[in-house]
């Protein structure tokens, strides 16, 4: 069993990360930090595992296999590369960094370390995006024109909210490794538009990240990706994407199917995949099963650094765009 220490006891630890290790069969939470030692024993006590006080003491724990970083993005560079120092497999929440700069510094270590760096894109392993790859791979829409994706969250504008939390690199990112999984190509070109919910006097919180952001990505097989990802979509959560196609079109997280396929000819197919939620639910993913089966295997993480990297770069190209008003090559 992979005894896993889960560093940042947050809502993606309780509501993903812990659920997921506690379903698996091959990890066993061991340990659970948080830069509060109240919570970090409250959470301890409740969970049946160990409260650690410090970094320091999960790095020089021998008896800890792996972590699971999921403290805000600012410290996932620091962490990352001090656990795989330590010799500890990290799964590193999304984003990956702040920046590709920082992205790129933590691919290196990887690269020079024994353990494995996975990065969190979980929405690779969402049902209707697994059946879209399957279906893309089987050439089923002709070869892809074009794309429409929108990941809009019901997120809270309260105290509670993260002052840096931002729609380009918490959400969009989700987009942007979400498109390189379908399409298998890299994004040579981007122009977005980001918009901030306080900045324009509708709401009394403050918050120093964007809320709203819109990106057009150009890709180097010739497709144009339309992405809109939001982190004010009021009671509404949406997940919806549509692919086009030369003969033909799927839409995923429609109102009649999750994974819907319309061809050129008038066929229509739905495929009603078992256990896919509603999209104001959060879908458990295999993400962390991915992870600690790479251990095992000593195959390569699913999502690797170099995955996160590419996302990293488009994000920083999204942020660019939107300051310069203007197209940025990648």
């Amino acid at each position: 069993m992979i005894r896993t220490v889960i560093i940042g006891s947050g809502n993606i630890a309780h509501t993903r990360h812990i659920p997921n290790i506690r379903r698996s069969g091959l990890a066993v939470l061991h340990g659970i930090y948080n830069r509060s030692l109240e919570h970090s024993r409250k959470d301890a006590g409740e969970l049946g595992c160990k409260a650690y006080t410090c970094l320091d003491e999960i790095w020089a724990d021998s008896c800890v296999d792996a972590v699971i970083i999921c403290t805000p993005a600012s410290t996932h560079c620091r962490y990352t590369l001090a656990a795989l120092a330590a010799g500890k497999h990290v799964l590193c929440e999304k984003p990956m960094s702040v920046t590709a700069g920082e992205a790129a510094l933590m691919l290196e270590a990887s690269d020079n370390a024994e353990a494995k760096l996975m990065v969190s894109h979980n929405q690779r392993y969402y049902g209707p995006h697994i059946k879209a790859r399957e279906l893309l791979d089987a050439g089923v829409i002709g070869i892809v024109l074009n794309v429409r994706s929108c990941l809009g969250l019901d997120l809270p504008m309260d105290d509670a909210c993260p002052e840096d939390y931002n729609a380009a690199s918490e959400v969009l990112s989700h987009r942007i490794d979400l498109m390189h999984y379908l399409l298998s190509s890299s994004v040579s070109g981007v122009t977005a538009r980001l918009t901030r919910v306080d900045a324009q006097g509708r709401s009394r919180y403050v918050t120093s990240g964007d809320d709203t952001a819109m990106a057009i990505l150009q890709y180097e097989n010739g497709v144009i990706a339309s992405l809109t990802a939001s982190r004010v979509s009021y009671n509404g959560n949406d997940r919806t994407t549509r692919i086009f196609g030369t003969k033909g079109s799927i839409t995923l997280y429609g109102q009649k199917a999750p994974v819907c396929v319309e061809l050129a000819d008038g066929q229509t197919e739905y495929f009603c995949l078992p256990d896919v939620p509603s999209q104001r639910e959060v879908e458990k993913t295999l993400v962390d099963e991915a992870f600690f089966q790479c251990i095992l295997n000593g195959g390569p993480p699913p999502v690797s650094a170099r995955d996160g990297l590419r996302v990293m770069e488009v994000v920083d190209a999204v942020y660019r765009s939107n300051r310069e008003g203007r197209y940025i090559e990648i």
